[in-house]
């Protein structure tokens, strides 16, 4: 009899930590991103000279930075804007901070490359971006793609948290008018934008 209540703590134990393990992966968990391939020759041509460009940081083994392309639409100009960050500015300073739409990520070479969008209308997103991007079908889990911790939480009980105001990103944008890409612009300035629409 004891031999048997020995046996059943044991399961129980063991079914007890099973469920623990289980709640501790399922929250460490990242984001299931859909892949999506290029299909305009321009567009790929412009990733590759931006991976290019930065393939000595994106290389790096000091800190992973993660290469983002922002799909944007002002005025009727369409607007491929690249950024690299490590993947805390990533998350809480450009995607969660900013309200971007995570469209999810290419791969060209070995670059995961995480696909953003401020058109928050998913008909209008595919509508204006459709001809250079299609869903594969295939998603994959990318683990530091994950919802913060603590976004709206401060320092002490029911405070809003201060954002530094020293936050200095490069932007890589390219336009798109007249079906071509234009020259890029680099800026720290992302209202620049206004300026690349009049060209």
């Amino acid at each position: 009899m004891e031999k048997r209540n020995s046996l059943k703590m044991l399961f129980i134990l063991i079914g007890i930590a099973c469920v623990c393990n289980s709640c501790n992966l399922s929250k460490d968990n990242g984001f299931e991103l859909e892949e999506f391939a290029i299909d305009n020759a321009g567009l790929h041509s412009v990733v590759d000279s931006v991976i290019n460009m930065y393939s000595p940081v994106l290389q790096s083994t000091d800190e992973k930075k993660i290469l983002s392309l922002n799909l944007s639409h002002k005025d009727s100009v369409l607007l491929f804007i690249f950024s690299i960050r490590d993947e805390e500015e990533l998350l809480n300073r450009y995607i969660f901070r900013d309200n971007k739409r995570i469209v999810g990520y290419t791969t060209i070479g070995k670059e995961d490359i995480i696909l953003l969008s401020d058109i928050d209308d998913l008909p209008e997103l595919g509508e204006l971006f459709g001809s250079f991007i299609h869903p594969t079908g295939i998603s994959k889990e990318l683990s530091y793609m994950k919802y913060p911790n603590n976004l709206y939480i401060g320092e002490g009980v029911n405070v809003w948290p201060k954002y530094e105001l020293i936050y200095d990103p490069t932007y890589l944008i390219y336009p798109f008018i007249n079906n071509t890409f234009l020259q890029p612009i680099m800026t720290k300035n992302p209202s620049i934008i206004r300026a690349a629409q009049s060209r």
